[in-house]
């Protein structure tokens, strides 16, 4: 049992960012398929990735790192950081993907086309997420949380 515990407590903060990210995955999904069905696909894809964008900004800072400080000097670089972050990473997601489909990973998965790469970038760019979110976004509170430990 404790060492369960133990490891839990060890990746505590890791566990936490992929419950975080399949939740967003699910948002993202639910409130899209909500919207499609009043407004065109454009705007419910960005209203969706939009809505999803706030729910992981706001569950990474409170529950994920621990970020409890709402001083407006503070949000402003935490959500500037964050939103660049995130730009760049889906800029790369849109670049990676059909680079990888054209350099070999191309094999169809479950049927469908380029989810092969689609799956790998996801994996590594959601590791970059993690880290860019963890050092960029929100260093204090992981200098706070070093310092306790």
């Amino acid at each position: 049992m404790f060492e369960k515990h133990s490891f839990f407590m060890k990746h505590k903060e890791f566990i936490l960012y992929t419950a975080v990210g399949i939740s967003a995955v699910v948002m993202n999904w639910v409130t899209y398929s909500f919207l499609i069905a009043f407004v065109p696909m454009v705007i419910a894809n960005t209203l969706s990735w939009a809505i999803t964008m706030v729910f992981t900004f706001l569950t990474n800072k409170l529950y994920v790192f621990q970020s409890p400080c709402f001083e407006w000097k503070v949000m402003k670089k935490e959500v500037i950081s964050f939103i660049t972050t995130r730009g760049v990473t889906g800029f790369l997601e849109v670049v990676a993907q059909p680079q990888l489909y054209a350099w070999g990973l191309n094999r169809p998965l479950f049927g469908v086309e380029g989810l092969e790469a689609k799956v790998t970038v996801c994996i590594i760019l959601s590791i970059v997420n993690y880290l860019s979110t963890k050092l960029i976004v929100f260093p204090a509170s992981n200098a706070k949380r070093m310092k306790s430990a």
